[in-house]
This record gives C-alpha cells, structure tokens and sequence, in this order.
C-alpha cells in the first residue's frame, strides 16, 4: 500500500510538473518592418454650411507607407502571445505635380495592443494576430492651402493578419504575414483660418493592406 501511494504521488508530480512545462510563461519580444498598401480612404466632412454632412470616395495615397514596429509581452505555452507594443510610420506623399498637395508626407506615431495565436509549436508555425490602438499623426506640410496645423489628425486602428513563422533555434523566429489595416481619423486642429465651413470637423477612414516581416525572440 505504501509503494502504490509513493507511485501515485510519483505520477502525480511527473504530470504536475509536465503540465507547468507546458504552460511556461515567457518574456517575448516581436520586432516588425511592415508595407502598407492603400486600397481606399473616405473622407467625411460633418456640419458643412447648412447643416448635414457630405462624403467624397478618393483613391488615397498611391505609395507604400513603410512602419518600423515592437511589441513586448508574454509568450503563454510557446503559442499565445499578449503585450503592448510602439510604432513609427513614414507615409510619403503623393502629390501629382498639381499646385495643391492634399495627401502630404506624414509622420505617424502608434501605441497598441498584440494578440497572436500559433497553431503549432514545430519549426514551421503559421498564426493569426490582432493589433488596434491609437496614432497620432504629425502635422502635414499643406502651407499652399491653409496654415501648417490644419491637417493634424488623432486616429484609431485594428489590423487583423495571417502570417507564418520559421523557427530560428531555441529562441528566435522569423516572421512573415498579411493583414488588413482600417484607420478611422479625425481632425483635431484648430487651423482651418481660410475654410470655416470646415471648421465643425473632418473623419478619414484609411484602408491598407499590409505585408509586414520581422523577428519575434523569447
């Protein structure tokens, strides 16, 4: 009797502490340089002269906009990982030779929340992934039109993706996805001294498709 309680609390240690192993919590890094495509951007404008609002379809900017991104977090079991990350995104213009310049080069910083799942744990391991947050959008050099703070734009964001990562030893992985990006923003200035009819506010919605490459270390 007393061997067979020693086995079962021998079994029951083993299964504990390969169950712990397997529910490991790691410290993780994913480090990203991401390509965004414009595919559409409304532009609504709210409280025109006499009331009611008016919205314009535009094709948006023809150029990739290049983001350098990092997220720090947890990496729960080698296959979910949760944590805050920053980003910086150059958005160059695409000013047509045209007198007026309304999709300037813009500088674009980002705070957000990373969700990602694995389905494997191998070498090979393709996931999917949530980001949404905030960004801020720095002032654009539209000084031909109205004064330089008119376009200064707050925005929120959710990008979902699949991608596929390749092991790289014991505690890296390279990683490559496709995503989608809505951008919802809105005109947070105060600068419009020569259009009041544009005063009471401006939204863009921004729609990319995203290519996005990187390395994720835990």
């Amino acid at each position: 009797m007393k061997k067979l309680v020693v086995g079962c609390m021998m079994i029951a240690l083993c299964t504990t502490a390969s169950f712990a192993q397997e529910k490991k919590i790691k410290f993780s890094n994913i480090t990203e340089v991401t390509f965004g495509f414009q595919v559409g951007q409304t532009t609504k404008i709210q409280s025109v002269d006499g009331g009611g609002e008016s919205e314009v379809e535009v094709a948006g900017y023809k150029f990739p906009a290049p983001r350098v991104s990092t997220a720090f977090g947890a990496l729960f079991g080698d296959i979910f990982f949760l944590g805050p990350g920053l980003a910086y995104t150059f958005q160059p213009s695409d000013n047509d030779g045209t007198p007026l310049d309304p999709n300037a080069d813009q500088h674009k910083l980002s705070a957000y929340g990373h969700a990602r799942v694995h389905f494997a744990k191998g070498r090979f391991r393709p996931y999917t992934e949530l980001k949404g947050g905030y960004t801020h959008i720095f002032t654009e050099d539209v000084t031909s039109i109205y004064s330089e703070d008119v376009y200064t734009w707050d925005g929120a964001f959710v990008e979902p993706a699949i991608g596929f990562g390749f092991k790289l030893g014991a505690h890296g992985q390279l990683n490559a996805s496709l995503g989608y990006q809505f951008l919802n923003v809105w005109n947070r200035s105060d600068g419009f001294t020569n259009a009041a009819a544009f005063e009471p506010e401006i939204k863009d919605a921004y729609h990319r498709l995203l290519l996005s490459f990187g390395f994720s270390f835990y």
